[in-house]
């Protein structure tokens, strides 16, 4: 049942969630926004870390350890790409070893002892080499120096790949959705959710980067220290109020075992009827949240998994098969969604070296910090959002009939052109400062500051605030939506490694780029003096990539067919089972 009293006084929660001591949950003491409130205290927390720390980066690296353009650049590349596959791994380490809360527990203090050295390393003067004059070549950090300030950096790297796929499906576990308040309480979570993901990393894009570049950068990263130390000590003392959702079954396992099956049962043919392949009665999925699925004709080499009397004495069941079909089409989509983060990480790296080299002054006396130039990406983003919500969606769907107005694929599709859109915006403003330069004669100057201001490369920002509207919403959303029953949360960590891969692509292209570009005596595209460097080329050259990539992306979207799940049990009448088709309607159309 899925409340009960006891005694009938004490009302206790749902089978499948328990207290910190692997007690049937009592819902009055635990859950809600009791402990939602310090979860989401820490997301906020993180956010502001992550944010103030990623913006100023490539500005920090230049200014005070001394490192050049493409370093910088591919540096600071390597590090996102770092924070955002790590979720691959502390998604494993949670499910086999850890559990949401241990996971969240030890990692967020792996987090906050990154960022106390990262703190240590920046306030120091003997873990940073000495200031110099501008126009002099001034001394490089030393391993020491920069072994610090990389462990530092990597420790919240690695602390970020253990809370970020826990932290909001552990806010989520709060809320009973047999409870009928609980549920609205959850979906009003969500909502919020969104909310503190985007006013922390606006915060930290702001309000932190401009204490560290017109205060101190010690300053700057002591805030986002003491505040991850004191929400990180919150989060774990109120542990006796949070329920603890236990996890049916290992969904990366099956996965593995289908595949190593289909290879036992390699020279077994693949029997013509079906209904002969093994499969088990749905009601057995029901206690693993899981659905039957119905046989599908593509990737038939899998069905060899499902063989009966086959070299494999343990067969795997049809909807084992099936899901990892549905994990494989989806890889597909997801291989070319990389290439579009390559083009997002531009903004905190080679648009923030063209941002430094701009007049930043607002007034007098005011000065505008570059590496807040990315703030407009995310503000963008969110006035995008509203007007795709409010305005286009209600519009598209009289002529679709589409709830979503365009389907997940479309939707995907139309941001990866507006991602050309934002890159050939980039080329032809790098060209105008280019022009500029050449008209004052300071092409020779590495620390000139040309007489253009720094809001002329706001084009570039909104433009791909849009496109990220589209995409990177999209994105998720097909992660998830997409994903089988009880692999949600494969799909939030696949959305996480698209955008890690596509900043290791980023560094790839820097390095190659840059060197053949720079062989046989040529001047390289991009040298550590932006105003002799040639970054229009560099973006032209992702502009074309990207329209490649899209056309990829079309091929794979036709060739995606959505995997229907056939709702058998007992328990779900035919009313469920047309609402569960609807909400994964097929975006092959």
């Amino acid at each position: 049942m899925p409340q009960n009293m006891v005694n009938g006084k004490i009302e206790v929660g749902f089978e499948g969630c328990v207290d910190f001591k692997g007690r049937r949950f009592v819902r009055a003491k635990t859950g809600g926004w009791r402990a939602c409130s310090l979860i989401v205290g820490y997301e906020f927390c993180e956010r502001v870390a992550f944010a103030g720390i990623w913006s100023s980066l490539v500005v920090y690296m230049t200014s005070k350890l001394h490192e050049g353009t493409v370093s910088s650049s591919i540096n600071a590349s390597n590090w996102v790409g770092t924070v955002f596959i790590t979720p691959l791994l502390g998604a494993y380490i949670t499910e086999r070893y850890l559990g949401r809360f241990l996971a969240l527990a030890i990692f967020c203090c792996i987090y906050t002892l990154g960022t106390g050295i990262m703190t240590l390393s920046v306030s120091l003067k003997s873990l940073r080499p000495k200031q110099c004059p501008i126009n002099e070549d001034c001394q490089k950090a030393s391993p020491l120096q920069n072994g610090i300030f990389f462990l530092g950096l990597y420790l919240i790297a690695l602390g970020s790949g253990g809370t970020r796929p826990n932290i909001c499906a552990f806010g989520a576990d709060q809320f009973d959705d047999s409870v009928p308040k609980e549920k609205q309480l959850k979906n009003s979570f969500f909502n919020w959710w969104v909310l503190i993901v985007f006013s922390g990393g606006l915060f930290g894009q702001t309000v932190i980067v401009y204490i560290q570049d017109k205060m101190d950068w010690g300053v700057g990263n002591g805030i986002i220290t003491a505040a991850l130390v004191a929400s990180c000590f919150l989060l774990l003392i109120r542990t006796p109020v949070y329920r603890h959702k236990i996890e049916p079954g290992r969904p990366l396992q099956r996965i593995v075992k289908v595949i190593c099956t289909m290879f036992q049962n390699w020279k077994v043919p693949v029997p013509a009827d079906p209904s002969s392949l093994h499969e088990v009665d749905s009601k057995e999925y029901v206690p693993e949240d899981r659905y039957l699925i119905a046989h599908t004709t593509h990737l038939r080499l899998l069905d060899k998994a499902a063989i009966q009397n086959g070299a494999a004495s343990n067969p795997c069941t049809v909807t084992d098969v099936e899901e990892t079909k549905l994990v494989i089409q989806i890889l597909r989509i997801w291989v070319t969604a990389i290439f579009p983060s390559t083009l997002l990480i531009q903004a905190g790296t080679l648009f923030v070296k063209q941002a430094m080299s701009l007049d930043r002054k607002l007034g007098h006396k005011f000065e505008f910090p570059a590496a807040s130039i990315g703030a407009f990406v995310p503000i963008s983003m969110l006035l995008s959002l509203i007007i795709y919500n409010k305005l286009l969606v209600p519009v598209m769907r009289r002529f679709t009939g589409n709830p979503r107005g365009i389907t997940i694929l479309q939707r995907m599709g139309i941001g990866m052109l507006i991602h050309t859109v934002a890159m050939i915006t980039a080329m032809v403003i790098e060209m105008r400062r280019l022009d500029v330069v050449k008209d004052h004669g300071l092409a020779d100057q590495k620390h000139a500051i040309v007489p253009i201001s720094i809001f002329s490369l706001l084009p570039q920002f909104v433009i791909m605030g849009i496109a990220e509207s589209f995409i990177e919403v999209a994105k998720l959303e097909f992660f998830y939506d997409q994903a089988p029953m009880n692999m949600q949360s494969l799909g939030s960590v696949l959305y996480a490694a698209s955008v890690g891969v596509g900043a290791f692509v980023n560094s790839v292209l820097l390095t190659v780029i840059s060197s053949v570009t720079g062989h046989l005596g040529h001047k390289s595209w991009i040298l550590d003096n932006v105003n002799a460097s040639r970054f229009d080329y560099y973006y032209a050259v992702l502009a074309l990539v990207n329209f490649m990539n899209y056309l990829v992306f079309l091929i794979m979207a036709a060739l995606y067919t959505n995997q229907t799940e056939t709702v058998e049990a007992s328990e779900r009448d035919s009313s469920n089972t047309e609402e569960n088709a609807m909400s994964n309607p097929s975006y092959s159309d």
